[in-house]
């Protein structure tokens, strides 16, 4: 039984770390349908969650596009157990880029706003960590966009 629980443990965890072909082609269908970038919607969830679709962050954040409850209910309406469901979340990921896009017609911004929130935009209170999120997402993307 224990090496069953382990065996499960380590596929989980291979898994994480590359995109698997049907997340990235369910990543590209919603950003599209979104219009965001497809890159950029990948990239974000890259570096939130490494395409794990079990990932947990110490803050309450769920899934591949990291959602706290307070997000997902408000980008979503859906209920808190669907951020772990991919579909959900990178549907969400591209719907909320979108609106953060809309909010500040800055993709730096938005990409700041994804992670420190609207309101530390807004007010001009970006945090050097959120600064350097940003820049990592970018990184990403423009790593991506190359090939």
């Amino acid at each position: 039984m224990r090496a069953a629980s382990l065996v499960l443990l380590l596929g989980a965890a291979f898994a994480c770390g590359h995109v698997p072909q049907d997340l990235w082609a369910k990543t590209w269908k919603y950003a599209r349908a979104w219009g965001v970038d497809p890159y950029l919607v990948a990239a974000v969830v890259w570096v939130e969650s490494g395409y794990c679709t079990q990932a947990m962050g110490r803050a309450g954040e769920v899934g591949l596009g990291q959602f706290m409850p307070g997000t997902w209910q408000r980008v979503t309406g859906a209920p808190l157990e669907w951020r772990a469901h991919p579909d959900w979340a990178l549907w969400a990921t591209a719907k909320h880029l979108r609106e953060l896009w809309e909010a500040t017609r800055d993709w730096r911004l938005a990409l700041a706003a994804y992670n420190a929130g609207l309101g530390a935009v807004r007010r001009g209170a970006i945090p050097a960590s959120t600064q350097r999120y940003v820049e990592r997402v970018l990184s990403v993307y423009r790593a991506w966009r190359r090939g």
